[in-house]
């Protein structure tokens, strides 16, 4: 393995609007760049070894990735996709036929209900406390609320 390839999926956490990304631009305003990625790395295995323990997915990740990581592995393990579009009964988006193309976005809690997960424990006042102070609330929030987002263009 070469030197420093382990460090490539902390560039993403640099971007993560999460706990993680605001402890990792937090660290790196202070301290130099490398001893960022180790502390989270750090702090990342730190998180990684009781939730998997206990069995318990990472509460603050991003409902997008997390439905397409686990439609690749059903797909995968059965072979089945997800029938999309519509289903018969819901009305349109607000954006039909305007010309713009969104996409919906499930809440944390839907996502982990249709692929059958166990739904995440509530938040520890300790917890909900940290969020506040470091102003990660809204995101926390966020991610347990359905939306639609625009589509990327495929320029």
């Amino acid at each position: 393995m070469r030197a420093g390839c382990w460090c490539k999926p902390l560039k993403q956490v640099a971007r993560h609007p999460g706990p993680l990304g605001v402890f990792f631009r937090r660290l790196a305003k202070r301290k130099n760049r490398n001893v960022a990625v180790v502390a989270t790395a750090r702090k990342l295995v730190t998180i990684a070894w009781p939730m998997l323990k206990s069995s318990e997915p990472y509460r603050y990740a991003q409902p997008k990735t997390v439905d397409a990581k686990l439609s690749r592995l059903r797909v995968k393990a059965t072979g089945q996709k997800k029938k999309t579009g519509e289903r018969k009964g819901l009305k349109r988006a607000a954006s039909y036929g305007s010309g713009v193309r969104t996409r919906a976005v499930k809440s944390i809690d839907a996502l982990y209900q249709s692929e059958n997960l166990p739904p995440l424990p509530p938040l520890k006042a300790g917890e909900q406390a940290m969020l506040a102070t470091h102003g990660v609330s809204a995101y926390a929030e966020s991610i347990h609320q359905a939306r639609r987002v625009a589509r990327q263009s495929k320029t």
